[in-house]
């Protein structure tokens, strides 16, 4: 098969849906089809056509992608002769993939990565939308497409609640487990000056409200408070840095914190495997890649088991679950665990074989094809969603007349018209 991918992220920016595009990319690939990535950014290939995008000042791993032009779009979906299409995305790149899923009449199959209902505090008030509003949005965007992929069970039963009545398959995201059996490149503890007798806790993540990291910062401070020797380690960077690091401040807990920013996956691999201990807090994950990937890195979780991680971890196999972030249980669960070697030894292997046995993405990737294939057996599904394509035709076929022929329409009292000024109005 031909399968191109929407994203509105991808690689080398560093969260869950672009780490997600880029293992289906090479497992699939593995399997013998050929991936195409649409994208704001990516490396360069001749695999990837990247649309540009608008970065944050404030935090630099995320772009916002421009709508790109829908010509050189078209043609390059053409030109690779792409039989189904992946979008992983509902915004941006998802419009122009049910663009292209209309004029081009190919399947569309799309994946509902993040619970958006969660995320409505990013955009500010008045313009905040209402829960119901974004549901409806959802429901919308996915019932124009031939079959969505829900990550864990409870994200179909959100979005057959919301009202969504195309198809809807669960296949998470599995774990590219391969990476985590390479040998450590460098000594964390040497890196951050930590002592070989503390306990390193690991997070890893973006740094946003919806992640509850001031959680774990109060975990470690009781654990401190508790004469427990720890050192907590917080990879990721995002709009809640400043604040997070005022709060470790106000708590004096300054010298056993340390924030590295964002990472390349190979050198945070490093940081998985040499952890003593994840730790993650958050209520609202539509997976939780980063606990999975702990445990193939053999290092044992404890978590909150809401949303996506209920879903994803088995209380005992390698993690230890809470069902509501309750600061003395999740400590009392910590001790219990970095205190009994043979129980956490236990559980280090018992994560790994978990991972392995449950969440390979090579078995992962066997399930997608089958969509994939289901998609291509039925056919484009038909809507009604309208972009305004014509006028960048018109606006091309213009740029192929020598340049007199406009002076000519200019002189005949047109003067205002200019190719520019059309190209304006070219977005959908």
């Amino acid at each position: 098969m031909k399968i191109a991918m929407f994203t509105d992220t991808y690689i080398p920016q560093v969260n869950g849906v672009a780490t997600s595009v880029s293992l289906y990319k090479r497992a699939l690939e593995k399997l013998g089809h050929e991936v195409y990535v649409v994208a704001p950014i990516g490396p360069k290939d001749d695999s990837i056509f990247a649309i540009g995008g608008i970065q944050f000042k404030w935090e630099k791993n995320h772009v916002i992608p421009n709508s790109g032009r829908l010509l050189p779009l078209l043609n390059f979906v053409r030109q690779k002769k792409i039989e189904v299409i992946h979008s992983h995305a509902p915004f941006a790149l998802g419009f122009r993939a049910l663009t292209v899923q209309r004029r081009l009449q190919i399947p569309h199959l799309h994946t509902y990565h993040t619970l958006l209902v969660e995320y409505r505090h990013y955009i500010p008030k008045p313009l905040t939308p209402s829960a119901r509003s974004v549901e409806e949005f959802s429901a919308w965007f996915c019932n124009k497409v031939n079959r969505v992929i829900a990550p864990t069970q409870k994200i179909k039963d959100e979005l057959l609640r919301y009202g969504v009545n195309r198809p809807v398959d669960v296949i998470p995201t599995g774990i590219d487990v391969e990476l985590f059996d390479s040998a450590d490149e460098f000594n964390i503890r040497k890196r951050h000056n930590i002592d070989d007798r503390t306990k390193i806790l690991l997070f890893v993540g973006r740094l946003a409200k919806e992640k509850n990291v001031v959680f774990v910062i109060q975990v470690l401070k009781e654990l401190l408070q508790r004469k427990l020797d720890a050192h907590l380690i917080i990879v990721g960077d995002g709009p809640e840095r400043n604040s997070l690091e005022k709060v470790v401040r106000e708590f004096d807990i300054e010298s056993h914190v340390t924030f590295t920013g964002y990472m390349p996956r190979k050198v945070l691999v490093n940081y998985y495997r040499q952890a003593d201990l994840f730790t993650f807090a958050s209520e609202s994950e539509t997976q939780g890649l980063v606990v999975l990937e702990s445990l193939a890195a053999g290092t044992p979780v404890v978590a909150v088991a809401k949303m996506g991680i209920a879903d994803v971890l088995e209380d005992g196999q390698g993690a230890l679950l809470i069902k509501e972030p309750i600061l003395s249980e999740f400590v009392e669960k910590i001790e219990g665990l970095l205190c009994d070697t043979i129980f956490y030894e236990r559980m280090c292997q018992i994560g790994k074989q978990y991972v392995i046995k449950n969440w390979s993405i090579d078995a992962k990737a066997l399930l997608l094809e089958a969509s994939y294939r289901k998609a291509i057996e039925e056919g484009a599904c038909q809507h009604d969603f309208r972009d305004n394509v014509w006028i960048e035709i018109m606006v091309e076929k213009m740029r192929n007349i020598p340049a007199r022929i406009f002076e000519t329409i200019n002189s005949g009292g047109v003067k205002g018209v200019r190719v520019k000024h059309l190209t304006r109005s070219r977005r959908s």
